[in-house]
């Protein structure tokens, strides 16, 4: 298998590597080389204030070494990628920390093998020291609970730990900062390990700096209850929608907790590292609604890169149940810290009640325009025609567009005028069409509302300035719409760097309203053959983009290699151009 792409000098020692990028950036933090742990500047002076350990392999980050700070680890112990950290490190975290202070430490560990043993081996070497320290096991991941909540017979080992070690860190650091003793944090720690349950999805496997994927996800399936070194979940399931794919955990995680309505929680939601932040704020807000739904108050959501399996595509979901401590865990999360990893802030803090009531209705609407000329019920009728035809015409042309739009852009424009074009026909009939003026100020506003972006910009502009032309006519007729096609355009070019030749829509749409205009349409006849020579323009100039090299908007950036055809927004002027000539000609027929 072929090994997946990683930006590293080299795999023996990225590792060591990527430590000392986090004491570049954070030289709050102090690196013992050698011995990979990391603790906080002040660890050698701490009083009697407890020290709070934990770690893990590396591949993981922000986790272990983005949670030390004030307010939540004294120290971190990295270990090699997916690998527990030997003892001799975590004895040396161990050591520094009780050096530092007089009130002892808690070491946090995560529940896998290698790292309940190695933590354990440094465990029994500290006490033979004279050191004062005791450990919390965590183990949240409730992906092989049985119906009953009990762990089946064969998994020996027992829950996993994972991005539930936050909330532990974050409440046992801030009792800490408060002068909390060590017994008091340490069954607190035991507490909130309690009181949470963890769940994971991905829809595509890790892979180690050197290797391929650890497992195989089909493009068409996703793995519940998954691990975060690489361990594949418990079962496959087809791809889901994200309110279906939350749907399953929840059901799972509520079952855990024996959540009920009334009850409050904070939620943590764990992207594993190749997630876009657009899915991760979706599963976000799918958490917060479903359970809200069922009466659970989210006190606290947190969403964000917290505990990472390299390049894994999917999420977890961690509920802490705050039943019968909602008051003082809520402080000690709210608590200030200034770990770098952390993702609370004052904004985070505010209590989950109504939203302020607000609709569109409240708004201002934009005045209407009644100047400028009225259109014959006749009239009126070609124009909604018009409307309609292209718009259906872009509709079904979206995925060339997009096609066309993939090599220099996002990929997006025959979905972005799709919308704006689905716009004009969901409002089709109740648009003003007796009063064109109007008609293109609404127009405007629709693709100002659905598309956005610089297509949005464009057309919005376009509308806007033809319709404040076309205001200032007594009729409109041809000739008319001639003046305010460029009037329009000359309006687009007042705001944009783009001209003829810079490879854009105006390349069709220059060429397109120039041939326009030179034609006679003195009859409705003539106007037709008219906006048949513009159409014809139009679709030179856009055959011309194909060869050009794009000097304005997104394509400009890109390298021409990667520029193969016409443009996406010529092409879609040529799109909607034709079927309005198409809805003329017949009725000229």
């Amino acid at each position: 298998m072929q090994a997946s792409k990683k930006l590293i000098n080299g795999v023996d020692t990225c590792v060591d590597e990527m430590l000392e990028g986090v004491v570049a950036a954070l030289p709050g933090l102090c690196l013992h080389r050698g011995k990979r742990v990391v603790l906080v500047d002040e660890w050698m002076n701490r009083g009697s204030k407890a020290g709070i350990i934990s770690g893990g392999g590396s591949g993981h980050e922000p986790f272990s070494s983005g949670y030390v700070g004030k307010g939540m680890l004294t120290a971190s112990v990295v270990g090699s990628v997916f690998a527990s950290p030997p003892a001799s490190t975590v004895l040396h975290a161990i050591r520094k920390v009780c050096q530092g202070t007089t009130g002892g430490a808690l070491l946090v560990v995560p529940n896998y093998t290698g790292d309940v043993l190695n933590c354990g081996v440094a465990m029994e070497q500290a006490k033979n020291e004279g050191l004062r320290v005791v450990s919390s096991l965590v183990a949240e991941d409730c992906a092989l609970l049985s119906e009953d909540g009990s762990i089946p017979a064969e998994y020996l080992a027992g829950r996993r730990g994972m991005c539930g070690l936050l909330f532990v860190f974050k409440i046992t650091g801030a009792m800490a900062e408060l002068g909390k003793s060590l017994d008091e944090i340490h069954a607190t720690a035991v507490l909130v390990n309690s009181c949470m349950a963890n769940l994971g999805v991905c829809l595509q496997a890790c892979s180690l700096p050197g290797s391929g994927p650890l497992f195989e996800v089909e493009p068409d399936e996703m793995e519940l209850g998954l691990g975060v070194h690489g361990e594949a979940g418990r079962e496959k399931l087809k791809l889901r929608s994200a309110s279906e794919t939350v749907k399953i955990m929840l059901k799972t995680l509520t079952s855990a907790l024996k959540l009920v309505s009334g009850d409050e929680v904070a939620v943590l939601i764990n992207n594993l590292g190749a997630t876009s932040q657009l899915e991760q704020w979706i599963v976000a807000y799918e958490v917060q609604a479903q359970l809200s739904a069922a009466g659970i108050c989210v006190q606290r959501l947190y969403a964000g890169l917290f505990m990472t399996s390299l390049d894994m595509a999917g999420v977890q979901v961690c509920v802490l149940r705050l039943r019968d401590h909602e008051a003082e865990w809520l402080q000690y999360l709210d608590a200030d810290t200034d770990a770098s990893g952390w993702p609370g802030c004052p904004l985070s803090r505010h209590p989950r009640g109504p939203a302020a009531a607000w609709s569109p209705e409240q708004d201002h609407p934009a005045p209407a325009t009644n100047r400028g000329p009225t259109l014959t019920e006749s009239d009126a009728e070609i124009l909604k025609q018009c409307l309609k035809k292209a718009s259906q015409a872009v509709v079904a042309s979206e995925q060339r567009l997009n096609e066309l739009d993939s090599g220099c852009g996002d990929g997006d424009c025959g979905t972005t005028l799709r919308l704006f074009t689905e716009g004009i026909l969901n409002e089709l009939d109740a648009l003003e069409l007796a009063r064109p003026a109007s008609l293109l100020v609404k127009l405007s506003a629709v693709a100002e509302a659905t598309m956005g972006g610089t297509s949005g910009a464009i057309y919005s502009l376009m509308l806007t300035t033809a319709s404040s032309a076309l205001e200032q006519e007594a009729r409109a007729g041809a000739h008319e719409w001639a003046r305010a096609w460029a009037a329009g355009l000359a309006g687009v070019m007042r705001y944009s760097t783009a001209r003829l030749g810079d490879r854009t829509m105006l390349d069709a749409l220059l060429p397109a309203c120039s041939e326009f205009e030179k034609h006679p349409k003195e009859s409705f006849a003539r106007a037709v053959e008219a906006l048949q020579k513009a159409v014809k323009a139009a679709q030179d100039g856009c055959n011309k983009t194909k060869h050009m090299i794009a000097r304005a908007g997104r394509a400009s950036y890109v390298s021409a290699e990667h520029i193969r055809d016409v443009d996406a927004g010529a092409f879609a002027v040529t799109v909607w151009l034709q079927a309005i000539y198409q809805v003329l000609a017949n009725t000229a027929r």
